[in-house]
């Protein structure tokens, strides 16, 4: 019997498996794992919350022809949980910002994100995108009526919220509606602020709910806002932004203007984080690590050039996409700072800990170093 053919077929078996073994351990190191490294390793240092396993869920609600896009976050335990209402920016899901949903979930509290369909990623897919006019597309979402609009939907969803709780949900009924934070990135931030009175008298007058603290990334302000405004805000505030929070729709001109929230708060226990090198992408929590954009797909059309008839307006990207797509990774100490300040205020405003309130006054400012500054 003739085994030559059966022999190489074994030997070539062999060594492609070798080489399929060997390809994989010269495979240069995950950066993203490397990335995620570097924040736990600075998070190391920092303020040490309870921490416990999550589970969670997403779905799509129907409200009279309405979609809106609900994800929830918590830990896995027994007890009565305080709960988070996180708004996430202009342009993206209710996945959005879930580098600290996951952050607040781990140190104890129930994270429902909401999101309605005329604000999520499908925005990016509007005229006013394809031609790179993002400022005019943020124009139509931070009116007085689609803030109306966006109270409107939360309302209803918090109303499905407690209805499915009184029904007997287990994750939703372990709520503590006594406990109630609003935080926000971006244009979530303007939502936020109306639910603490900050904006239009009355506004938010229709959400049952009395938030306990505000926890806001790249707060809104508008141009011609009146500081007195913001000292109307009863809850205490943690308000982050930075040096880079550069506004990609162009809306609010500079993150100085972002600070003047955070200056005119007069609510005890209220916190400003200025951040030296965090962009807005960074502050949003979400997709943190992402490769930069090839220049081929920065706004060119399948010939390689940038549609014609409008100008490229600062922060905009011709050819529409998000204007936050491609960048690159942030600094982790950044992220760390937003995390571990977060949870830290937190836990020091809603479940006061001393350990949290002694590391924000006293340890914080030490470990920010040259990243940034609590005022």
């Amino acid at each position: 019997m003739n085994l030559q053919p059966r022999y190489w077929l074994a030997v070539g078996a062999l060594v492609g498996s070798l080489g399929l073994i060997a390809g994989c351990a010269g495979d240069p190191p995950n950066p993203r794992a490397a990335f995620s490294e570097r924040v736990n390793k600075e998070l190391s240092t920092a303020y040490q919350p309870s921490r416990y396993e999550t589970a969670g869920w997403g779905a799509t609600w129907q409200f009279d022809q309405q979609a809106v896009e609900v994800a929830w976050l918590a830990p896995v335990t027994h007890e009565r949980l305080p709960l988070i209402i996180y708004l996430p920016g202009l342009g993206e899901s209710a996945s959005g910002g879930v580098a600290w949903r996951k952050a607040w979930a781990q140190a104890g509290y129930g994270v429902l994100s909401v999101q309605g369909h005329a604000h999520d990623p499908s925005v990016f897919a509007s005229q006013q995108a394809l031609y790179g006019d993002f400022r005019g597309m943020a124009s139509g979402h931070y009116s007085a009526a689609s803030l109306r609009d966006r109270l409107s939907t939360l309302q209803k969803v918090l109303a499905e919220v407690r209805a499915r709780a009184a029904k007997g949900d287990p994750q939703l009924a372990a709520i503590d509606w006594n406990q109630v934070v609003v935080a926000g990135f971006d244009l979530g931030t303007q939502t936020a602020e109306a639910l603490a009175g900050a904006l239009e008298p009355g506004a938010a007058s229709g959400v049952a709910i009395q938030p306990r603290a505000l926890l806001l990334l790249s707060p809104y302000v508008d141009a011609d806002a009146r500081p007195d405004r913001f000292a109307r805000i009863s809850a205490p505030v943690l308000s982050m932004t930075g040096q880079q929070d550069e506004d990609p729709f162009n809306w609010v001109s500079s993150y100085r203007q972002r600070e003047v929230l955070g200056e005119s708060v007069t609510v005890a226990g209220s916190v400003q984080l200025e951040l030296n090198s965090a962009t807005h992408k960074t502050l949003s929590g979400s997709e943190l690590f992402s490769r930069p954009a090839k220049k081929a797909d920065k706004g060119a059309d399948a010939s390689g050039d940038a549609p014609k008839g409008r100008g490229h307006k600062h922060g905009s990207r011709p050819g529409g996409g998000s204007p936050m797509a491609g960048e690159p990774a942030p600094d982790p100490k950044q992220v760390a700072a937003i995390q571990a300040i977060g949870v830290a205020f937190l836990d020091s405003r809603i479940k006061h800990n001393p350990a949290a309130t002694e590391w924000l006054h006293n340890g914080a400012p030490g470990w920010l170093g040259e990243a940034g500054r609590l005022k």
